[in-house]
């Protein structure tokens, strides 16, 4: 399965920098691929979002589940459906020096007949580029507050 792996520096407490991210639904406007993030239910310690994305003109959708494990700054995710074949990973938000070193590392499996054997790499490209524009969102977030 291809795996992504993503981290920055973040100039702000972990827990801050957890908080936000575990705000899915604000991190929206920085995200963009994505038409639609739709938290459906948030108990706390676990959430079910939806996501519609465009990739190369296509429309992807998925529901994730999150796990959070706020005494240890971390998240774990997984889509239970959608377009995806496999798509998991998680979140860790380590102390480094005055901030915080987010990191994103996404394993994932898309098979849509569009996108053909041919197009993988593509398909990787644009998966490391979503995870950095997602850690970067979350930075240009934790920097507007």
């Amino acid at each position: 399965m291809p795996e992504v792996y993503a981290e920055l520096y973040i100039p702000k407490p972990p827990q801050e920098v957890y908080r936000a991210a575990r705000d899915l639904a604000g991190l929206k406007p920085y995200l963009k691929d994505v038409e639609t993030l739709e938290v459906l239910e948030d108990t706390g310690s676990t959430s079910r979002t939806r996501f519609v994305a465009v990739a190369m003109g296509k429309k992807v959708q998925w529901i994730e589940e999150e796990r959070w494990f706020d005494s240890e700054l971390r998240n774990e995710f997984e889509s239970t459906e959608g377009d995806f074949d496999l798509y998991q990973g998680t979140w860790t938000f380590l102390p480094e020096g005055e901030g915080t070193k987010a990191a994103l590392r996404l394993e994932y499996e898309l098979n849509i007949p569009i996108f053909g054997g041919l197009l993988q790499k593509l398909v990787k490209k644009l998966m490391q580029e979503n995870v950095e524009g997602l850690l970067a969102g979350l930075k240009e977030r934790c920097l507007a507050t």
